[in-house]
């Protein structure tokens, strides 16, 4: 039942995202209209900017992180096969999907992979821990960077305040989008804080 039900959702989930990605610019347009028929126009001006660029640190995160997270998986198959450790497709499609939880991903995805190697052979469950600490300074250090870059604007104190605060709120979908989400309020709270001092300033 609990199967259905999540293929349900995810049947669900899948149609009203493909119904908002075909008519988003209508409802955009829509959403424009109604801020400036709302607010005064120096406001709506303010709000649409902010909307967009909320939109663009958010979907570029997203978008980079989601490629970042496919080569790693890749190239998780690709080593798990060299290396031939048990399930490879199945290692690295757990590896992969974590990949996407900036920071802890890496060893939320390794806990269930290692404990699954260490019951048919603990040896290879050695190797394989090695082989995850080096992709993981490989992504973290090389691949992450050059893809992401600093989309984001965040330090590494304020991606690890997000990721647990998020985390605690919303689970396993708030770390994924943890990060850009508190992007977002970080620079709306910059910006706040930016105006009011230069009007103290003048």
């Amino acid at each position: 039942i609990a199967l259905l039900m999540l293929a349900k959702d995810l049947l669900i989930a899948v149609i009203v995202s493909v119904y908002l990605l075909a008519r988003k610019d209508i409802f955009s347009a829509q959403a424009k209209k109604i801020v400036y028929s709302v607010c005064e126009t120096r406001w709506a001006d303010l709000i649409v900017e902010e909307v967009r660029n909320a939109y663009r640190i958010m979907s570029g995160f997203i978008n980079d992180k989601l490629l970042d997270s496919l080569i790693i998986g890749i190239i998780a198959l690709v080593c798990c096969n060299l290396f031939n450790f048990s399930y490879p497709a199945l290692l690295a499609v757990i590896i992969g999907v974590t990949n996407v939880i900036p920071f802890f991903g890496p060893f939320i995805g390794a806990i269930p992979c290692a404990l699954l190697i260490l019951i048919i052979s603990p040896i290879q469950c050695v190797y394989f821990v090695i082989f995850i600490l080096v992709l993981q300074q490989f992504d973290g250090n090389i691949l992450g960077p050059k893809i992401l870059g600093d989309s984001t604007g965040l330090s590494s104190f304020w991606v690890l305040f997000s990721i647990l605060l998020f985390g605690g709120l919303l689970g396993f979908v708030g770390m994924i989008i943890g990060v850009p989400a508190f992007a977002v309020i970080y620079r709306l709270v910059s910006a706040y804080v930016s105006n009011n001092l230069k009007k103290k300033d003048l």
